[in-house]
């Protein structure tokens, strides 16, 4: 018996790409959900790492955060990664987020995706013990240093400009999320725990983490009650 090989047809090969295409709608945004956390988790590691490279300054440092008073701390990045004499955090990756899409770069000067908090950056040389900041577990140590993206613009881009040769500092009102569809960011606090909260409390003047908005900012204001 002759088995005679049978073509798709023009609308049968039109049913199966219309498929394909409708199965790849279906698996993109899981796919770019399960990348989001992956991303994420890695964003709070590169955190974590620079908060042991802090406790490991302070440490050697009787407890003084460096200022833009005290040893140009505008550059604070290089008062920790490989370009300090100890070394502190050994890797430039690890100052460039994930969500940060410029091409890495191998030689200075090398991307920073991270802002310290300005107002301990303003503090005078005489006051930058941080056993005298109240509320440690509260204050802001570094953040994302990211602006530019309107989540109503269509952009799909994050702005990063930040680089080891211009000042890195995070202030609230410009910082925009990159998990949960633009809503949340990860953020270092003092005592060198990292944690997750939302974009619009990050760039409130007066968040208090304690309390919420209102008074007294623990969280951007190192001498804060």
């Amino acid at each position: 018996m002759n088995i005679r090989n049978r073509a798709f047809t023009l609308i049968e090969l039109l049913v199966v790409i219309a498929i394909i295409a409708l199965l790849a709608s279906i698996a993109m945004p899981a796919y770019r959900g399960v990348q989001e956390r992956a991303h994420g988790v890695q964003d709070a590691n590169n955190l974590k790492q620079i908060g042991i490279g802090f406790v490991a300054y302070l440490g050697d440092n009787s407890d003084t955060i460096f200022t833009t008073a005290s040893t140009s701390g505008s550059n604070w990045a290089n008062q920790l990664g490989p370009s300090s004499s100890a070394n502190y955090v050994s890797d430039w990756h690890t100052f460039q987020s994930p969500f940060d899409k410029r091409v890495y770069s191998s030689v200075a000067p090398y991307n920073i995706s991270y802002g310290m908090n300005a107002n301990i950056l303003a503090l005078s040389s005489t006051a930058n013990t941080v056993t005298s900041f109240l509320h440690p577990s509260a204050l802001l140590l570094v953040g994302p240093a990211e602006t530019g993206y309107s989540p109503s613009g269509g952009s799909s881009t994050l702005n990063y400009q930040g680089t080891t040769s211009s000042p890195t500092s995070v202030a609230p009102g410009s910082v925009n999320g990159y998990l949960n569809s633009y809503t949340l960011l990860n953020v270092l606090f003092q005592d060198a725990h990292v944690a997750t909260m939302k974009a619009s409390d990050f760039n409130t003047p007066g968040y208090n983490p304690t309390t919420g908005s209102g008074g007294g900012s623990m969280f951007w204001n190192p001498g804060a009650q």
